[in-house]
């Protein structure tokens, strides 16, 4: 899970263990033809270019050590992983793994790796790349993004290669979404890697300026040219291991180039004036404004509905503000009654946030738990709807009262507040704005800050110098542990009360409790009962308000087929092996 900077945020990290095997496995034989994996329903036409932008130019194409958007954009088509999830089904399938099988109470998982598969240099994919792969994410001194969501407990997940084609992972306990851990852990060659490694200069490896021979893996292409400041071309990996429904060979592209665009308003026109196939990660502002362009080849809107991402209103609930912020004190003794936060959630307008700041792409939230987890969402809570009369009821049996239209605490205090917002993000400066509309019904003056990001991370996650802040957030996947780091009382983004050593309420307590025995029960219906119950408590305490999700928003130039946008990276080019052009 991560805090979004606008709409480009990195992406929460996958990790990954090595447990070491005892022997060496001689030169392998290679089966005579591949173990493909054929996708049903896919009827495609080979050939053409695919035309694509990066609102920044990738800083590696490192798997290992890719954080931001550009960087994973790429190495997600240069790579492949074991199992992966389906972005429409959001069920795990095979992918480098052909088969898994679970034992010992969910504690091992043994798979079974395609035979036959190449890297996109022609060398073998075995066991013994699976073995090196997580042997790096595991290290220590490496410290690969990917390491702490495959450390459980403290400890890591054993791997050991039982063959040239079979590997085990060995848990410490039960793991519900351990099938899901294996998407997004890209396989890397260890026969280009390894001497890296072993000499220290892995995090160097794969810079934009090393030859595309250096580069490989089993993704549908691989790297032809990279022009600096201007774009990155990459061409369909001959050796992938994917077939459509007919036994053509995937992907159906030649090639795809990625320009570098500056912004999304410039990436728009080019989009607009044909120089671009597909735009993805648009802004509500940026989605209308598509409408309104004459473009030089009929395009295809595309809305997927509801993304992992959302906006809350963030409390200052930490139990260390700072002295020198005597305001944020103040205001923090009215957030820590829970009526005046249920109060405020109820002054809320989230329907005019979808329509006036997201053009009514977007749908308002009861929890943080948003439309794309569809399994998971507790169908009894319901977002709440303005009720004045009830918020002010509320008030007042927590000893507030007003003096004329001013609302005043017991000890007779204006209640002011501010409410900071990323001054980058236009459509947090808009909620916020809108917030502080609707607070003043109640007789509440609130003041938004914009600050840059920077300043504004630093605030709610260092110094705890505020009030209220308007934060969109994004869960990492759309089972309950994508959200883990938020519902934790040690989680990193438990940003609400945060550095927690133990948990500081019964009901924080509680939802401890509630995540940690959902994550050791595979049986789907009692997972959803534990997690049906921490939203349930969420929705009683309202330590923050959920607001909206946006939607997922793009569009393809009209004859462009298969884009479609995924709650999970990557957002609309998962799929990428399946594009084509339509003659």
């Amino acid at each position: 899970m991560k805090i979004q900077r606008g709409f480009d945020f990195p992406a929460g990290a996958r990790t990954a263990l090595y447990a070491a095997a005892c022997f060496v496995v001689a030169a392998l034989p290679r089966p005579a033809f591949p173990q493909t994996l054929r996708v049903s329903g896919l009827h495609g036409v080979p050939g053409g270019h695919l035309s694509a932008s990066l609102r920044a130019e990738p800083r590696t194409l490192n798997p290992v050590f890719a954080t931001e958007i550009a960087s994973r954009s790429v190495t997600s088509i240069l790579n492949a992983d074991l199992l992966h999830i389906n972005r429409t089904t959001d069920s795990v399938e095979p992918a480098l793994a052909t088969s898994w099988q679970v034992s010992h109470g969910g504690c091992t998982y043994l798979l079974t790796l395609r035979k036959g598969v190449r890297f996109s240099d022609g060398s073998p994919f075995t066991a013994a790349d699976v073995l090196f792969s997580f042997r790096v994410y595991l290290d220590p001194k490496i410290a690969a993004p990917q390491r702490d969501l495959l450390i459980i407990d403290g400890q890591p997940i054993r791997v050991t290669q039982l063959g040239p084609y079979l590997v085990r992972f060995d848990l410490p306990h039960p793991y519900a979404a351990a099938a899901r851990l294996f998407d997004g852990i890209a396989i890397l060659p260890r026969h280009l890697l390894q001497p890296l490694m072993e000499s220290g200069s892995l995090a160097n490896a794969w810079n934009l300026a090393t030859s595309p021979a250096q580069v490989a893996g089993l993704g549908p292409f691989r790297l032809k040219t990279y022009r600096p400041g201007e774009s990155l071309t990459l061409e369909r990996n001959p050796y992938y291991w994917k077939q459509d429904a007919q036994g053509h060979a995937l992907p159906y592209l030649d090639e795809v180039d990625f320009s570098f665009a500056p912004n999304q308003d410039a990436e728009a026109i080019r989009f607009a004036a044909g120089q671009l196939d597909l735009i993805a990660r648009l802004t509500a502002d940026s989605y209308a404004s598509l409408a309104k362009l004459s473009t030089a080849v009929p395009i295809r809107e595309l809305d997927g509905g509801s993304g992992l991402g959302y906006d809350i209103l963030l409390f200052n609930l930490n139990a260390d503000v700072p002295t020198k912020a005597p305001q944020a004190a103040r205001a923090q003794t009215w957030f820590l009654q829970e009526p005046f936060r249920q109060a405020l959630s109820l002054a809320l307008d989230r329907s005019a946030i979808v329509h006036l700041v997201y053009q009514d792409h977007a749908v308002p939230l009861a929890t943080p738990v948003t439309p794309a987890s569809r399994t998971w969402a507790n169908p009894a809570l319901k977002p709440v709807t303005v009720d004045l009369a009830r918020a002010r009821a509320l008030l007042r049996s927590a000893g507030f009262s007003w003096h004329g239209s001013t609302l005043v605490d017991s000890s007779g205090n204006s209640v002011r507040f501010t409410v900071l917002a990323n001054s980058g993000n236009r459509a947090q400066s808009g909620i916020a704005t809108l917030l502080a509309r609707n607070f003043m019904a109640l007789g509440i003056e609130a003041q938004v800050v914009p600050l840059e990001f920077r300043s504004f991370l630093q605030r709610i996650t260092q110094s705890h110098d505020f009030d209220v802040a308007v934060v969109a957030l994004s869960a990492g996947d759309t089972d309950p542990n994508g959200n883990i780091s938020l519902w934790l009382s040690s989680g990193n983004l438990h940003l609400w009360n945060q550095n927690q050593s133990r948990a500081a309420t019964p009901w924080e307590a509680e939802i401890d409790t509630l995540m940690r025995r959902q994550m050791a029960i595979t049986d789907i219906r009692r997972r959803r009962a534990l997690y049906f119950r921490v939203q349930s408590v969420y929705a009683a305490e309202l330590p923050f308000l959920s607001l909206v999700s946006s939607d997922m928003l793009g569009a393809v130039r009209a004859g462009l087929a298969g884009p479609a946008p995924s709650p999970l990276d990557p957002e609309m080019l998962d799929n990428i092996a399946s594009f084509y052009l339509e003659r």
